[in-house]
């Protein structure tokens, strides 16, 4: 079953929960966009709310996506043999203690892109732009037909380029902070 939603990766120990995107879900496994997949450990615990978490194996890696089997019990960990069917378990009272000590409380995310996405979209659009009307404007002086163009139907922005690039600017701030609170 396709989906889009926020999980949590435990790899045991002190380490915190790793943050991960859930893309398809099945009886058997689910596949996993984590942060640094090269690095994800073979066996690790699957946590996909504050209630159910599944102990995982991978057992395929390509490029940033990780495909992982659910298993049954330590022997299905050390076999990994044929396929299981692992049932949800219940998260231990630890594990809830430190999902919502590192901000995890809420699995889920919002299906589509994220604002830091659309954020990095506007930066790109004036960075743009501003390249635009500035070379605009030094070519307009040169008699450049297609920069005339543009001057004509922009006057104050080959004029003064600086407006979108200060806007462009203020849209960088705003990718941080939204790139902030997301994670």
């Amino acid at each position: 079953m396709r989906t889009r939603r926020a999980a949590w990766i435990d790899v045991g120990g002190d380490a915190k929960p790793l943050r991960c995107v859930l893309w398809d879900l099945s009886e058997g496994g689910a596949r996993l966009a984590p942060a640094q997949a090269n690095k994800l450990p073979d066996s690790f615990t699957l946590i996909l709310d504050k209630t159910t978490a599944h102990r995982c194996r991978v057992v395929w890696r390509k490029g940033p996506l990780v495909g992982v089997r659910f298993l049954l019990s330590a022997e299905d960990e050390k076999a990994a043999a044929k396929p299981a069917v692992a049932e949800p378990r219940e998260l231990s009272p630890e594990l809830r203690r430190s999902l919502a000590a590192h901000g995890a409380a809420d699995a889920a995310l919002a299906a589509g892109p994220s604002v830091s996405f659309f954020a990095a979209g506007f930066v790109l659009v004036l960075v743009g732009l501003t390249a635009l009307f500035y070379f605009a404007g030094q070519q307009s002086g040169l008699g450049s037909a297609w920069a005339l163009n543009v001057c004509q139907q922009a006057d104050s922005l080959c004029r003064h380029p600086e407006f979108p690039g200060g806007a462009s600017v203020l849209m960088v701030l705003v990718y941080f902070a939204a790139r902030g609170m997301e994670l």
